[in-house]
């Protein structure tokens, strides 16, 4: 299966351009939208986009521009179809690329072709990244005239844009999947719009799985150490010889934990009879544990005081035995 970019610019390459004058709204908007060429020339600009080239030229065909500059003699292609294609503008090519931009922003709205526009600026100059957890879409520009039409244009498509300035690159960058949705189907890319929601499902699906599967394995683990805490205090309990002095309820919840030593709270209280709720065995597994110390402490007490008193009738007698 495609990787998510490589479908938004199968997408992108294909997208119709029937009419002259969206096309050539794309065209201004990709071309603005490629880099300065060497030495920040206006008029060398390149890519390494072999398909925005595509792109370019099956729009160009559709222009009235084709009659007045010639996109082929323009063109620097490497010989090997590799690296970077080099694009000569015209002399008067880069003021009417600005003018274009300038007639833009001078309408109150978003029409049909400032999408035109920012769909061939996005060709140009756009990314898309898809990491582990979240989205990431990026315009780049590096010419400040281009810079300036993006940035009067985006506030009209009502998406709140991030805005940064990365070593003399103006950034555009968008981190919501909802808002990078919005944005790509309104440049006509409904497919990879719909992709995107879909991928956003199936995360948010395998995040709650994740999220269930976390949470069964806490509570395992939880349900464990209660159980071994409690099987620990109920073989202290039953060592001791303290079973049969405790009242009746504890009695046969100590001999039910010893019975099922692997048992959470609720499925001991089940086993009772009559069965009781989880909360009531929390309750009496409290109670139990205070008792317990207290019949320790009891039988600790007579335990002493009868080896004090054995110790005691030791010793009077030996001083019977010395008066004798």
């Amino acid at each position: 299966m495609n990787s998510l970019a490589e479908e938004l610019w199968d997408e992108w390459i294909v997208h119709p351009a029937e009419d002259p004058l969206q096309a050539e709204a794309e065209c201004a908007g990709l071309l603005s939208g490629l880099a300065p060429g060497h030495g920040r020339d206006p008029l060398q600009i390149g890519t390494s986009r072999l398909w925005a080239v595509r792109r370019l030229f099956r729009l160009w065909r559709r222009t009235s521009w084709t009659e007045r500059w010639s996109l082929a003699d323009a063109l620097a292609v490497p010989q090997d179809m590799k690296g970077r294609v080099r694009i000569r503008l015209p002399d008067d090519l880069p003021a009417m690329l600005e003018s274009y931009g300038a007639e833009l922003l001078e309408a109150a709205s978003p029409t049909t072709l400032h999408w035109s526009w920012l769909r061939g600026f996005w060709g140009g100059c756009g990314g898309l990244y898809v990491p582990r957890s979240g989205y990431y879409l990026v315009l780049r520009v590096s010419s400040p005239p281009a810079a300036a039409i993006l940035k009067g244009l985006l506030p009209r498509t009502r998406i709140v844009w991030q805005k940064r300035l990365l070593h003399g690159t103006h950034e555009m960058i968008l981190r919501d999947q909802q808002k990078i949705v919005t944005f790509l189907s309104k440049l006509g890319l409904t497919g990879i719009s719909l992709r995107m929601e879909d991928m956003a499902i199936m995360r948010s699906m395998r995040d709650r799985a994740n999220r269930i599967r976390n949470c069964d394995t806490a509570n395992i683990k939880r349900t464990l150490k209660v159980a071994e805490e409690q099987t620990a205090l109920a073989l202290e309990i039953r060592d001791a010889g303290l079973i049969e002095r405790l009242p009746p309820a504890l009695r046969q919840l100590v001999e039910a934990r010893l019975g099922n030593p692997e048992a959470s709270l609720a499925e001991l209280g089940e086993g009772l009879s009559p069965p009781i709720t989880k909360s009531t065995v929390k309750y009496r597994w409290q109670r139990l544990s205070g008792y317990a110390e207290t019949l320790t402490a009891s039988q600790d007490g007579i335990e002493a005081e009868g080896k004090e008193k054995g110790t005691l009738g030791g010793v009077e007698g030996e001083t019977e035995n010395v008066r004798s």
